[in-house]
């Protein structure tokens, strides 16, 4: 979804509500602290923790490694809590284009707000459900094979497995490219050492 621009008071409340979040490093410049992902990834776990691993994020410098992140969030968290953030959204955050990371976050204070109240009105049913009707509800359940409810846990186990299958072939790439800058620097030194007449 695209972020919507902000006014001054919602900005305002933005600064405050990253605020109260305990960050794993000091904050800066917002734009720049935010741009690779690693501090979203950070309040989604503050507030909702079963639902991200944080290893999953590491702090970036490069172009390619916040993109990793920011996908990684979009595919792994957003999706679970309903929404998806544009790429062109993904994009002015990671250029650090004035007040990007604000209207993301506006987008994600909003559906954190709503993730977390479904959360706690399927809570509320859970424990106020009559027990008779658990009773009853599990008669039904008993007479109907629970094939479908298999299925779709199979289906879950199946799309997790998928994502943490393009993590792990992400992660191969990158280190595949790291093992080449270094061979091909180690060539450069050889060649420089060679010429200078050392051996």
């Amino acid at each position: 979804m695209d972020a919507p621009p902000l006014s001054e008071d919602e900005l305002n409340k933005i600064y405050n509500w990253v605020d109260t979040v305990p960050f794993s490093r000091p904050k800066k410049h917002i734009g720049r602290d935010f741009a690779d992902g690693v501090l979203i990834a950070e309040i989604i776990q503050h507030y909702v923790p079963a639902i991200i691993d944080i290893h999953n994020y590491s702090m970036a410098h490069s172009v390619q490694q916040k993109q990793y992140n920011w996908n990684t969030l979009n595919t792994k968290v957003f999706r679970k809590m309903g929404f998806q953030i544009t790429q062109k959204d993904i994009d002015a955050v990671i250029q650090v284009i004035p007040e990007a990371i604000e209207r993301i976050l506006k987008v994600i204070q909003v559906k954190l707000d709503r993730f977390l109240d479904q959360q706690e009105q399927n809570q509320v049913q859970t424990q106020e459900k009559p027990i008779e009707i658990q009773k009853n509800q599990n008669q039904v359940n008993n007479q109907k094979p629970a094939v479908n409810n298999k299925q779709n846990d199979k289906d879950i186990v199946i799309q997790d497995q998928k994502e943490t299958i393009e993590i792990l072939e992400l992660k191969i790439q990158k280190l595949e490219q790291l093992v080449k800058l270094k061979d091909s620097k180690i060539q450069q030194l050889t060649q420089k050492l060679q010429q200078a007449g050392i051996k």
